[in-house]
């Protein structure tokens, strides 16, 4: 097996128990796609006027991963006897990213541009399965129609045969950072000001993609992801709903409740078909919960004991399991999780305004000036219940009084340097009148269209 040693400078090579021959190994490397032949004959000949065993296949292997030519994952696999599965259509695969009931995750780059990316492989034994082949293309159809910066991106989808066997997938962008579930497995509750702002950036992401007619259905922390940068990803779209879709035809043996249960809206225990954006913006509240909290609003008891909190029950006040939760903030959670989809915040987009608001109201100005898109709203929210009244139009500074007609029809006084701003400056504070200098500034700005004679 290969592994990076912990300077990361190369890696170290433990034994494997029955090291192949040198000559099974190089066939699998030359079958897997992964490198060209003639640099596996060229690489042969190095190694021998190297003084090195160009007969130890794990000396080879060695040499290819410190390179970079391959990964420690592919050159393992390789020394296992491995040579199919490495290479789908125009992808490279480097490594598995996650693995999970419907499909595995790896990260992969594409073999002319270089990019990397993300690409979800649906396992052969799923073939099958009616169900988790529809959720699959679901998900690369919903992603496919997406483009947004809090969406993660779709690249590609093809099948590629291998044999026999159809081999389906596609290509999306590549997030380098973990989710919102790992963040608080790590860290506990999230400071106030950062979830809210990760809430924020999530409901955006939702209205875009309610805008085109996409109920995502499964919002929940482990679906939220968090680059480097701070940026939000929505991801795993596979049980997607698309408005006006007719209701999906029952499968046997499938699930008959579409996601996870502890950030489940209550409409869509009831019916996974009869919902919309408002029980995407339950969900996420449920969410921003877990955030603040460290828990889902209905922690205690079985799966079905925790469906039926959903239904019937009001989780305990965010500020009891938070004290420092401001009550306006806390009063948009209570709106997000109500029981009836008219009594929440009817859509994301207003969701996100009623977030950012908050923010430029709480936050402090430094972390604004680090995260200046809270500036950038769509304007003010209609929403006493959680926001200040607005100030009427009349108390506004007057801003007109320079302007003469309408808007239109604006027209300007001709611009003069004041004297008497001059005279009151700190240059000329102790003059009583300008200086000469500032009258023949004064008659060349006069003159200063007249042509030449």
């Amino acid at each position: 097996m290969l592994k990076h040693n912990r300077r990361g400078s190369r890696p170290d090579l433990i034994a494997m128990p029955m090291p192949p021959k040198v000559e099974s190994f190089l066939t699998c490397l030359r079958q897997s796609g992964l490198v060209d032949t003639d640099r596996i004959d060229a690489l042969q000949r190095d190694l021998g006027k190297a003084g090195a065993d160009a007969a130890d296949p794990l000396a080879i292997a060695e040499v290819l991963v410190r390179e970079q030519t391959l990964t420690p994952w592919q050159a393992e696999n390789l020394l296992r006897g491995k040579r199919r599965g490495f290479v789908l259509d125009k992808y490279r695969l480097l490594s598995p990213l996650g693995r999970g009931g419907m499909s595995t995750v790896y990260l992969a780059e594409h073999s002319l541009m270089r990019r990397r990316c993300a690409i979800k492989v649906l396992p052969a034994k799923n073939l099958s399965d009616r169900t988790s082949l529809d959720r699959f293309h679901q998900e690369a159809r919903a992603v496919a129609q997406l483009d947004h910066t809090n969406i993660v991106r779709a690249y590609d989808v093809g099948k590629v045969m291998d044999g026999n066997t159809a081999i389906h997938f596609f290509a999306m962008e590549l997030v380098e950072g973990e989710s919102l579930e790992e963040r608080v497995a790590r860290e506990g509750p999230l400071p106030i000001v950062e979830a809210t702002n990760f809430v924020r950036q999530a409901a955006e992401g939702l209205a875009h993609a309610h805008q085109a007619g996409i109920v995502h259905r499964d919002v929940k922390p482990a679906n939220l992801l968090v680059d480097r940068d701070g940026v939000v990803k929505i991801l795993d779209l596979g049980l997607a709903k698309f408005f006006g879709e007719a209701p999906a035809a029952a499968v046997p043996g499938a699930q008959p409740i579409s996601g996870t249960v502890d950030f489940l809206a209550p409409e869509q225990a009831l019916d996974s078909q009869a919902v919309d954006g408002r029980s995407d913006i339950y969900s996420l509240g449920c969410s921003f919960y877990f955030l603040l909290a460290g828990h889902a609003p209905f922690p205690q008891g079985t799966l079905t004991q925790r469906l039926v909190s959903h239904l019937s029950e009001q989780p305990v006040p965010i500020v009891q399991q938070r004290p420092d939760v401001p009550a306006d903030l806390a009063a948009i959670v209570e709106r997000m999780l109500a029981k009836k989809p008219a009594d929440r915040i009817q859509t994301a987009d207003e969701l996100a305004e009623l977030l950012r608001q908050w923010l430029v109201r709480h936050a402090d100005r430094q972390w604004i000036r680090k995260n200046p898109a809270v500036l950038m709203g769509a304007g003010p929210v209609n929403d006493s219940s959680v926001l200040p009244p607005a100030i009427p139009v009349s108390d506004l500074p007057q801003i007109s009084a320079g302007l003469s007609g309408s808007s239109s029809e604006a027209s300007f006084e001709p611009f003069e340097p004041d004297p008497s701003t001059v005279t009151r400056s700190i240059i000329f504070r102790r003059q009583s009148s300008p200086p000469q200098w500032w009258e023949f500034i004064k008659r060349s700005w006069k003159n200063r269209g007249r042509k030449r004679r």
